[in-house]
């Protein structure tokens, strides 16, 4: 392995900054700046005096704001796309992976729909349905269906990375597969059209924020099976109005529910949870957002 982010020296070329493991002659792009170029070809390698480093990453937010970007391709050398590295490139249009890529985490904040082309040979990632998913169809890397009313996860899904359909703008329906187990952070964040999400038997965890700011969500199903709700998790979704909590024992709020800023309660809203948890409910303050708070029974 080489070193970690901390380890490996800077390296200005031209206007990139790259990260440096000498040992290893690898490189990652700690920042980029392509210009008005439309088309464009990652480097898969920089030459630094005299020898070559192989560059194998694009690191958080390298490439943000690049409006003109059309058509990007991501060489066989790269194995790893962080977060937000090519935040609002607006008019992103096409995408090809490369062989070697095995984590791409997102490509949030994209005004258009871009098309994902994954190469054939490469054994960590498939394109399915507009998502990009690992290859063993557990874990949904990426996605951009701010196009699309209905998305249907499919069976087989076990994970849902973070933001991977944040902005889904146009989202009313969500329909998970009985196999999800977990939901990362802001995983379905900003979804404002949004209305229903009933989670499967099985489902363990959310990750922070996952469902912050869906304005139109109105009903919450969790199952019996979940043991961490998740700080934030549905953090201003003020229009909530029923939320059934179907966990055999007390779970912390997390300041899960009403607005993140000043605890807003939910006066409308009905929590549901097991008979013989109503009373911890209703004595436990953090559950003090909602003003209704009954068996699951009625």
């Amino acid at each position: 392995m080489g070193l970690d982010i901390y380890s490996r020296r800077e390296y200005k070329q031209g206007k990139f900054i790259y990260l440096l493991d000498d040992e290893e002659k690898t490189a990652w792009i700690a920042k980029g700046h392509i210009g008005r170029c439309r088309r464009y070809h990652l480097p898969d390698h920089v030459m630094v005096d005299g020898e070559r480093y192989t560059v194998e990453s694009v690191e958080h937010g390298a490439f943000c704001c690049t409006s003109q970007l059309r058509h990007l391709v991501i060489p066989d050398s790269y194995n790893y796309i962080d977060e937000d590295a090519f935040v609002f490139c607006d008019h992103l249009r096409s995408v090809f992976i490369g062989k070697g890529v095995e984590t791409i985490d997102n490509f949030n904040g994209l005004l258009a729909t871009p098309c994902f082309v994954i190469d054939k040979e490469n054994p960590h990632l498939k394109y399915v349905d507009g998502m990009i998913v690992s290859k063993d169809g557990r874990k949904v890397w990426a996605a951009k269906n701010s196009r699309r009313r209905h998305i249907v996860l499919p069976e087989g899904v076990e994970e849902v990375n973070q933001y991977a359909f944040s902005g889904c703008i146009k989202m009313e329906s969500l329909t998970l597969p009985s196999t999800l187990l977990r939901t990362r952070d802001n995983s379905f964040s900003c979804c404002p059209k949004l209305r229903s999400v009933i989670f499967p038997e099985g489902f363990e965890s959310c990750g922070t924020q996952s469902f912050m700011e869906d304005d139109s969500l109105t009903n919450v199903d969790l199952p019996s099976t979940l043991n961490d709700l998740g700080f934030e998790t549905f953090v201003d979704c003020l229009n909530l109005r029923t939320v059934v909590l179907r966990s055999p024992k007390k779970l912390d709020c997390k300041g899960s529910f009403g607005a993140w800023d000043n605890n807003i309660p939910l006066p409308n809203a009905i929590l549901y949870v097991p008979a013989d948890l109503v009373e911890q409910y209703r004595q436990d303050p953090e559950w003090g957002v909602f003003k209704h708070i009954l068996p699951i029974e009625e």
